[in-house]
């Protein structure tokens, strides 16, 4: 039923009717899809800069194939009233995939962004085998079956990855590399759809470009605070990837002073000391140097998780609320650099320590005085993630729409 706008004709001899087709179809089914109100056929004539007669005859196919609706007509001040179209949404479906370390999730979302299916598991554990690139496609397979889509509505699958993923490619730097031919086009193989690949940290920002704060801003930092630190830039309202794809890893800006050696083999990363690792190595740090709380002791230390310290803070514990605010500070230090270099209109907070973000969002805006410069910072809002935790399996299936041009952000 998807041919006529997900499958791309193949170049050859003689398809150019056919690729000029494609392009028609595609035009009509994005302007619909991204259109508050149903059209009529001059109005999507118009958009798609072909005829009257030509937009007829496509739209009639759309109607055949069910992929588009007759949404009753139009109001008019004289004369006989048009019929105006609208998207099939029920017709339309993408897949989203989290996939972190100890964390598989999957949303099925239907093309207006409503999800219809989700599912989760805590029992999986991220390995770089190929038990567990099969478990993860069989888990993917499952949900589909198990959702309301049917599998010709579905339209694409987004991934996000945890750690260093090539935005241009779909490459994971760390992870299921050992393959005869690329990971994207091993799981589109498997599956039999078109995949996209990026780190979760990209797709949770586009999940806010479309559905939360950043919606409808040129330039914003998406900063995810989880166990680990991520950045997404959007510039002119387009995720920045650079040359090969990894542009984000401010995870690895040299600004720590603690000398921690970081899992890239450098010493000082920002990553060792911001996020929920860091966080954890802060406390432990804090009691071996006779610091006492009433929530954790060194007997106890290998029980604690770094969510401890975060509920701890909302707690009113004066170590905890201590180490977070230092670390907030210094996350505020390296934001205010970027301000000056880039001068966003916004930097929104998101991941696990949105949790905390009545303290967090406080300590980040002092550092950042301490290094942005005055101007840029007037006109740059600071603010946390509105969309809860657990949100890339989302903004991977938003990925998927995105790259057909389906949503608006």
């Amino acid at each position: 039923m998807k041919q006529l706008y997900f499958s791309k004709p193949q170049k050859k001899n003689g398809a150019s009717k056919e690729n000029r087709q494609f392009k028609q179809f595609k035009n009509i089914v994005s302007y619909l899809s991204r259109s508050k109100d149903a059209q009529t056929i001059p109005e999507i004539a118009e958009y798609a800069k072909i005829s009257i007669p030509t937009g007829t005859k496509l739209v009639k196919e759309l109607l055949k194939q069910e992929l588009v609706i007759e949404d009753g007509k139009k109001t008019t001040i004289n004369g006989r009233k048009p019929a105006v179209y609208a998207l099939n949404d029920s017709q339309f479906y993408a897949v989203g995939v989290e996939v972190l370390s100890k964390w598989i999730h999957v949303s099925v979302v239907r093309i207006d962004l409503e999800t219809v299916h989700k599912s989760f598991s805590r029992e999986f554990r991220l390995e770089d085998t190929q038990d567990c690139l099969e478990y993860i496609l069989e888990f993917i397979k499952s949900n589909i079956h198990d959702s309301p889509a049917k599998a010709d509505q579905i339209i694409g699958v987004g991934v996000a990855m945890r750690g260093s993923v090539n935005g241009h490619t779909g490459k994971s730097a760390d992870y299921f590399n050992n393959l005869d031919i690329p990971l994207r086009q091993y799981i589109e193989k498997e599956l039999e759809l078109s995949v996209w690949i990026d780190n979760d940290t990209r797709a949770l920002s586009i999940a806010e470009q479309t559905l939360g704060v950043a919606k409808g801003i040129d330039n914003t930092l998406f900063v995810k605070v989880s166990r680990n630190l991520g950045l997404s830039i959007i510039l002119d309202r387009n995720i920045v990837f650079g040359a090969e794809g990894y542009a984000g890893n401010f995870g690895h800006v040299q600004m720590g002073t603690k000398g921690r050696l970081c899992s890239c083999g450098k010493q000082n990363c920002l990553s060792t000391e911001i996020a929920g690792d860091a966080l954890f190595e802060d406390l432990i740090e804090e009691l071996q140097g006779g610091e006492s709380s009433l929530y954790f002791n060194l007997e106890d230390i290998e029980t604690y998780k770094y969510h401890d310290i975060l509920d701890a803070v909302l707690k009113g514990d004066a170590l905890s609320i201590k180490l977070v605010s230092q670390q907030g500070e210094i996350l505020g230090l390296a934001l205010g650099n970027l301000v000056n270099l880039l001068n966003p209109n916004q930097i929104v907070i998101g991941g696990e320590f949105v949790m905390i973000k009545e303290f967090y969002l406080d300590a980040i805006k002092v550092g950042m005085r301490k290094t942005g410069l005055v101007n840029s910072l007037n006109t740059c809002e600071v603010t946390a993630s509105t969309l809860g935790r657990y949100f890339s399996s989302r903004g991977a299936a938003c990925m998927v729409l995105k790259n057909y041009e389906l949503i608006n952000y």
